[in-house]
C-alpha cells in the first residue's frame, strides 16, 4: 500500500468537517440577517450576550465571556443585536469564529477586497511590505499531496503520482507527485538526509499540547482499558514519503496511541501533526528519528471539552536509500495506570 496514494476516505472528519463549514456559513450569514431590512432597529442596538455557545454540547465560550486584544483592548465574544421586530440576534466576533471552529490561519482582513478572510492570510512573499493574497495561500482540504511547477509564462502547473497536468499554454509539469522527482544527485541526497536528522530527535516531547492533544509518556496509559483499534499493524510503503490521518475521540476515552514500526532499510522521520478541522493544515508535535527495525507508540491526553479538533496525522520519509515503510497501529484507552 502506498500511505498517500491509498483512496480510502476517513468519513469521521470529513463529515465533522462539513457540519464544521454548514454552522460557520449559518454564523456568518446571521450576521448580514439584521440588515436585511431598511427600518430602524430599537435604540440600543448590539450588546454583550449573557449567553454562552456550545459545540456538540460541549461549552466552548461562557456567557459573557470576553477576549483581549494585543493593543490590551478588551471586546465581548457574543453580542446580542434585537432587531425592529423585538427578535434577538446573536452574532459571534470573527477571530472567536475562527477559534471555535478550528480554522486554518484564522480570520484575517483582507484591505483590498475589503473583507474578512477564514482559512488564509496574506503573505509578503519580497519582503517589501506588499501582501500576496492568492489560492497558494489558502490551504483546502484533499485527498492529494499535490506538488507544483511552473511553465514558462509563470502560470502554477500541477502533476500528481508521476502524470503530468496540462497548463494553461498546453505546456505539462515534471513535478512529481509524493517526491522530488526522478534521479536526484546521490551525495546531495546524503546531505540531505544527514540534514534532515539532525533536525529531529531521538524521543518525543512530552507536555506539548495542540488542540485537543496532550503528547504524554505511554507508560501513563492503562493497557487493560483499551477500548477501541481503528488500525491494526498495516503496512504502507512509499519511495519518498508516507502520510495517514487518525481521527480519535473523547467518546472512547483519555489516550490516543498511535504506534509506528519501521520495517524499511534505513533510518526514518517521523512527525505527527495536528490537522486544523477546517482546512488542510496544521502545527507539529515533536520530529523524530526511528531505526530500521524498530518502533514506537506516541501517545496523546484528549481534553473532552474540544471535540472538533480531533485529527492526528502521521508523516514518515526515509532518511536513507530504499524508500520508507512503516507498520501502523492507532488504538484509544480509557484512563491511566
Amino acid at each position: 500500500m502506498h500511505g498517500k496514494r491509498e483512496m480510502r476516505k476517513n468519513y469521521t472528519p470529513f463529515v465533522a468537517g462539513m457540519v464544521t463549514m454548514v454552522l460557520l456559513i449559518g454564523l456568518i450569514s446571521a450576521s448580514f440577517a439584521a440588515n436585511g431590512d431598511s427600518k430602524a432597529p430599537p435604540s440600543g442596538g448590539a450588546e454583550p450576550a449573557q449567553v454562552g455557545v456550545g459545540v456538540f454540547l460541549k461549552q466552548q465560550i461562557a456567557p459573557g465571556e470576553t477576549l483581549t486584544t494585543e493593543k490590551g483592548g478588551t471586546a465581548p465574544k457574543v453580542l446580542a443585536y434585537p432587531d425592529n421586530k423585538g427578535e434577538v440576534h446573536y452574532y459571534i466576533e470573527a477571530t472567536a469564529v475562527a477559534e471555535l471552529f478550528d480554522v486554518a490561519d484564522g480570520v484575517n482582513f483582507h484591505a483590498e477586497a475589503n473583507q474578512l478572510e477564514f482559512g488564509a492570510k496574506g503573505v509578503d512573499w519580497e519582503d517589501n511590505g506588499k501582501l500576496e493574497w492568492d489560492a497558494l495561500c489558502s490551504r483546502q482540504r484533499h485527498d492529494f499531496n499535490l506538488h507544483g511547477s511552473t511553465d514558462k509564462d509563470g502560470n502554477t502547473v500541477i502533476s500528481s503520482e508521476g502524470f503530468g497536468i496540462t497548463g494553461p499554454d498546453g505546456s505539462v509539469s515534471n513535478a512529481y507527485f509524493g517526491g522530488p522527482g526522478p534521479n536526484p544527485d546521490p551525495e546531495l541526497q546524503k546531505e540531505q538526509w544527514s540534514r534532515s536528522k539532525s533536525l529531529l530527535s531521538a524521543k518525543p516531547e512530552y507536555g506539548k499540547t495542540l488542540g485537543m492533544y496532550t503528547e504524554a509518556d505511554p507508560a501513563e496509559m492503562n493497557l487493560g482499558s483499551i477500548s477501541g483499534r481503528s488500525m491494526d499493524g498495516r503496512e504502507f510503503k512509499d519511495e519518498y514519503e508516507i502520510e495517514h490521518t487518525f481521527a480519535f475521540t473523547s467518546l472512547l476515552g483519555k489516550y490516543a496511541a498511535i504506534t509506528i514500526e519501521n520495517t524499511g532499510t534505513s533510518e526514518a522521520s517521523i512527525g505527527i501533526n495536528r490537522i486544523n478541522t477546517v482546512g488542510d493544515y496544521g502545527a507539529a508535535f515533536s520530529g523524530i528519528y526511528l531505526p530500521a527495525g524498530e518502533k514506537i507508540t506516541r501517545a496523546f491526553r484528549i481534553d473532552e471539552n474540544k471535540p472538533l479538533e480531533n485529527q492526528l496525522q502521521v508523516q514518515a520519509k526515509p532518511l536513507g536509500p530504499g524508500g520508507v515503510s512503516v507498520k501502523l497501529t492507532a488504538e484509544q484507552y480509557r484512563s491511566a495506570n
